[in-house]
């Protein structure tokens, strides 16, 4: 998982043309100019994690964070349209990523659906740290891997600075992921950003 300046700098390259389109050729290079600066004053506030889990899925926050605030503070855009904008260039990210590892997304189906597998992976997820994710291991009949996230550090990290609203958009790169699970559903009823008491992560194997 790259890094979150790496991420930053993806986002900006990958989701280009998207800020082109609404804001111009001179808008979208001004937009990557304080986006980087935005970014170099949040990094200090960034959470030292020592897991690589929690780096991982904390990654999306501050990039996010600074490319909203560039979009609002500094080329004055409204809320609403900056979050759109900000969401609509991760997305274009994301989907490069996907695109570019097929033989990691083969492997994650793999381990999806293997218990011993899936049990590795959830000590990964259930080492806490301060500042980090808390997960809890949850039983439900109809899901082939049931959990729930308690905590969550990137609300934690998006409420510090006064734009918890950036959360959701990062909340639906899950189901942006799940959907490369060919054969496996992500459900749930609500996340922590969008206001839920637990983020609750059901995986269901829906081969037929």
């Amino acid at each position: 998982m790259p890094s979150p300046g790496e991420c930053l700098a993806r986002i900006l390259d990958e989701g280009r043309y998207c800020a082109s389109r609404t804001l111009g050729e001179a808008g979208a290079a001004e937009l990557h100019l304080h986006a980087m600066e935005r970014f170099v004053a949040l990094e200090p506030t960034i959470p030292p994690f020592r897991g690589s889990m929690n780096r991982a899925l904390f990654s999306y926050g501050p990039p996010v964070l600074a490319l909203y605030q560039a979009l609002m503070h500094d080329l004055g855009v409204d809320r609403e349209p900056a979050l759109g904008l900000a969401e609509e260039m991760l997305q274009a990210f994301v989907r490069k990523q996907l695109t570019r590892r097929p033989l990691l997304n083969a492997a994650m189906r793999v381990v999806f659906r293997l218990k011993p597998a899936r049990s590795l992976l959830m000590r990964s997820l259930r080492k806490e740290e301060p500042d980090g994710f808390r997960f809890e291991e949850a039983s439900d009949p109809g899901a082939l891997w049931a959990f729930d996230v308690r905590e969550c550090a990137l609300v934690r990290f998006a409420r510090r600075h006064g734009a918890p609203e950036i959360v959701p958009m990062i909340c639906r790169v899950d189901d942006l992921v799940a959907k490369e699970l060919h054969g496996l559903e992500l459900r749930r009823t609500g996340t922590l950003g969008t206001g839920a008491e637990r983020c609750d992560f059901r995986y269901v194997d829906v081969r037929k």
